[in-house]
């Protein structure tokens, strides 16, 4: 699955929480939202860093409506990976401890674990 495939595939299947995500799906599509942020950066009017008065620095606009435009898209592909080395979706919830998100980084790095699992038969082989 090349980059474009994979990125037709998130967006077909934002809604999607279940069934299987390959990892090269998972990791194109991580790839694509890294360059749209790195993009809006330069393009998003942000603050002046040299503002002392803010603890927190903020991102513009656009930043904000592209994290809750890619909200579901993202949960539902790192969902269905997870489903891909069989596990359940769920365990996203583990971002809410430090070392969850550590555990589902490295499990979206894994193979898939089986032909076919309870989630249906592995994306790749599909073909």
């Amino acid at each position: 699955m090349d980059m474009t495939d994979a990125i037709v595939s998130v967006l077909k299947n934002c809604l999607n929480f279940r069934g299987r995500a390959c990892r090269s799906e998972y990791w194109y599509w991580w790839l694509a939202t890294v360059i749209l942020y790195v993009m809006l950066i330069f393009i998003d009017p942000a603050p002046s860093p040299y503002d002392l008065t803010e603890e927190v620095p903020e991102f513009g606009t656009l930043t904000d409506y592209l994290t809750l435009i890619l909200l579901l898209p993202n949960l539902s592909v790192m969902a269905r990976r997870l489903h891909d080395r069989g596990h359940s979706g769920w365990w996203q919830l583990s971002y809410l401890t430090i070392i969850g998100v550590f555990i589902v980084g490295i499990v979206a790095m894994l193979p898939s674990k089986e032909d076919e699992n309870k989630w249906g038969r592995d994306p790749l082989l599909e073909k």
